[in-house]
């Protein structure tokens, strides 16, 4: 490759500085101080806005500009704060160094400034004397220099990235070959010129398979170191030659100095499949490239186009590495087992044998905690030496594969997977590096092969799927593929794009459902139910889309809606005199990892002017459980902000007395699945009994869900329940009929007129 030098400024607009301040008597103070201001021997370019709004302009017709003076008050107070944030934030100019000038420090104190703002200096006008104002700009125009360095060199990077990426797909050498010198011409951000040379065996001269630019016209032609018709001068054509493996031209006919670049081929072999130097054997095919430059690249450049030109020898070098790449590319390099496309070739292989198979996934459970204690290293080796137990523990014809960093595959005949497929998931895998041991739990998925029909990719995504579904039951799960279950999953794909875009449009609802004080019959307040009625007009099940909400992220944008609409619920009621009443909203497990949980719905109800007192959460057993710790300190919070704690479903989770003691509880809420107990044994037999007994022997208000007849309201008064809900109280409604049933149930002073 040929890259001859020139000079490296020529051409570059000069430095430019934009001064912006609301007072022209400043201003020209600014021109006068630097009238003949140079900058590394060159002049500078002062301009000037009087204003936010001119400044912007400015910045829009020199977006090379690379110092702002700037008052900060100009037509308001905080003006040159606003465009110090507006620069930062909205259009991203990073590289402009802002030094901000102030005649009234007070305005602006400097310590929050430099604190809170992306500015580079500030100064009081005062201290600004002409030496001082070059020295700061010299500073600071040496560091916007050094920023858009920073910023060439990143875009050249990517584009380096990119161009190897290209090149590493490319088959078709014209292709190829042109492409080279697009992605060069890119790192040199120049236009595209010069050629791409092949020299076969056997021929004249070097054939040019690649040209553009002032090089177009020699594309398919042969060129020749005597000959001038080329559009070359006869010293080129004989460098290149000479590249090319022919004697040295003589020198001194006043051509630049010359960068070579040689990337050899193998006779015939079309890509090239060899990169090596010009002296090799007479019987390769070579090419070199060549690019004309009007100026010096720099050593960046220069290492940028040899790390390109490198790359892409590379790919040209692919026939010769075939076996390399099989190994890479099929190959597991920790555990030496198949890896994903292993077992894909093995399964595309078996053909019509596929189906007499079973496939088998294997996943650890809790394999990143295992990394952070143990570190990769070990926890690596443990992967290592559970590949070899899975391996001893195959039958002869089974294959095993590493599909993913902790997951594994097993191929093969049914009654040769026994171990596999019957595996105790209960007691886990004890395996050892030989220095530290393990019990690994497994996590597993199984596909009978007789009843899948599609292609073995659809296979693998069916396996992950089942594997993924069963992580989410716990550890040390089995799951069996059924029929049908692509389909379901299809379906709970839609469904969850669905609730994504209804989540985006606000379609989620609200219905509230009354709780009343058992003793006397007065309204303790409601709970907030999800609702959502889809486009079509569906009413999806709340079990469903709330658990389509965890697993796809959104529970967070669920439970928001849902907030928002139950505190627009109790300003209502406030309105109506019954601020003394909660609203009860349900909080996810997911949620209890957020350690913001706290302060955002402290900071939601806040802005909606709804206090803590007004608002009941509610976790569930199982929820509290899954991080009992991480829980208890967000009940925690949540209590010391105020809110009330309800934990829901009691009795149908894992929860032990000894943490159920720990937790930051107010009430607990009877699950509606035991009330059918009552009056079919005694009462202090009774899991209804025995929950109120015990909340009561903690301290805790007990309020009993699914209440669906007098016997049970009796029967929970009477056994010192304190609160219910359920059919037999109101069914849950809609926001807008909520004052119509306060009034129709007695709840508000009659006669009263009601808010629309």
């Amino acid at each position: 490759m040929i890259l001859p030098p020139s000079p490296s400024l020529a051409g570059t607009p000069p430095p430019r500085i934009l001064a912006v301040d609301d007072d022209p008597v400043f201003r020209r103070s600014v021109a006068f101080a630097l009238d003949g201001y140079r900058f590394q021997g060159r002049e500078v370019e002062l301009l000037q806005a009087g204003s936010s709004a001119e400044a912007l302009e400015q910045l829009a017709r020199h977006p090379d500009i690379g110092v702002i003076l700037l008052d900060v008050v100009m037509e308001h107070d905080d003006a040159g704060l606003r465009l110090v944030r507006r620069l930062r934030g909205e259009l991203g100019r990073q590289d402009i160094r802002i030094v901000l000038l102030t005649g009234q420090p007070g305005m602006a104190p400097m310590h929050d400034v430099m604190r809170d703002l992306d500015v580079d200096e500030y100064w009081h006008k005062t201290e600004l004397g002409s030496e001082r104002l070059e020295a700061l700009l010299n500073a600071n125009l040496r560091s916007h220099q050094s920023i858009l360095r920073e910023q060439q060199g990143r875009r050249r990077f990517e584009r380096l990235l990119q161009a190897v990426d290209r090149a590493s797909r490319g088959q078709d050498l014209t292709g190829l070959a042109r492409q080279l010198l697009d992605d060069v011409a890119a790192l040199l951000e120049t236009e595209p010129a010069g050629l791409v040379a092949m020299w076969p065996p056997h021929t004249t001269g070097p054939l040019v398979i690649g040209a553009a630019g002032a090089q177009t016209p020699l594309q398919g032609l042969t060129l020749a170191a005597g000959d001038a018709d080329t559009g070359t001068t006869p010293l080129l054509a004989a460098r290149i030659e000479h590249v090319l493996g022919a004697p040295a031209p003589a020198a001194g006919s006043g051509d630049d100095e010359l960068h070579e670049l040689l990337l050899p081929l193998h006779p015939g072999a079309l890509p090239p499949s060899a990169l090596r130097g010009a002296t090799d054997s007479a019987q390769q095919t070579l090419f070199a490239l060549w690019v004309p430059r009007p100026q010096p690249p720099d050593e960046a450049e220069r290492e940028m186009v040899r790390l390109l030109a490198t790359n892409v020898g590379a790919q040209m070098r692919r026939l010769d590495l075939i076996a390399q790449l099989d190994r890479l590319a099929y190959q597991d390099e920790l555990t030496g087992l198949p890896n994903r496309n292993g077992l894909l070739r093995r399964m595309h292989a078996a053909g019509e044998r596929l189906g007499s198979m079973v496939l088998q996934f294997e996943d650890v459970d809790q394999f990143s905690n295992l990394n952070l204690m143990l570190g990769f290293e070990t926890a690596n080796r443990l992967l290592q030496a559970l590949a070899e137990r899975l391996r001893e523990e195959a039958g002869p014809d089974v294959m095993v594969a590493r599909v993913d960093n902790d997951t594994f595959a097993l191929l093969g005949p049914a009654d040769q997977m026994v171990t596999q497929m019957y595996r105790d998931r209960t007691e886990g895998i004890t395996v050892s590096d030989g220095h530290f041991s393990a019990v690994l739990h497994l996590t597993g998925a199984q596909v009978d092969l007789s009843l899948v029909s599609g292609p073995p990719e659809e296979t693998l995504a069916t396996a992950r799927y089942l594997l993924n579904d069963a992580k989410r039951h716990g550890w040390g799960q089995q799951v069996c593929y059924r029929p049908g279950m692509e389909t379901q999953a299809r379906d709970n794909y839609r469904l969850g794009q669905a609730l994504h875009e209804a989540l985006r449009a606000g379609e989620i609802r609200i219905a509230l459902q009354p709780q009343v004080w058992l003793q006397d019959g007065s309204l303790k307040g409601f709970e907030a139910l999800a609702r959502w009625t889809d486009r079509r007009g569906r009413e999806i099940p709340p079990l469903t889309f709330i658990a389509l909400a965890e697993a796809s992220g959104h529970i967070s944008a669920l439970f928001n809606q849902v907030l928002e609409q139950s505190c627009q619920a109790w300003r209502l009621l406030d309105s109506l005199g019954l601020g003394h009443l909660r609203i009860a909203v349900n909080l996810s497990a997911l949620q209890l990892a957020d350690p913001a949980l706290a302060q955002d719905i402290a900071a939601r109800c806040s802005a909606a002017g709804v206090p803590p007192e007004a608002i009941e959460l509610e976790v569930t057993e199982s929820a509290v459980m899954v991080d009992a710790d991480g829980a208890t300190l967000q009940l925690d919070r949540l209590r010391q902000l105020g809110f009330e704690i309800a934990l829901d479903d009691f009795g149908t989770g894992f929860s032990s007395l000894a943490r159920l003691r720990g937790f930051d509880l107010d009430w607990i809420k009877i699950d509606r699945a035991f009330l059918g107990e009552i009056g079919q044994r005694p009462d202090e037999e009774t899991l209804p009994g025995m929950i109120v007994s015990l909340s009561r022997q903690l301290g805790l208000k007990s309020l009993a869900e699914g209440v669906e007849t007098d016997a049970q309201r009796h029967w929970l008064m009477r056994s010192g329940c304190q609160a219910a809900q359920g059919m037999l109280i109101g069914r849950p409604m809609p926001m807008c009929d909520l004052p119509g049933w306060l009034r129709t149930q007695g709840h508000l002073p009659q006669p009263l007129s009601l808010p629309q």
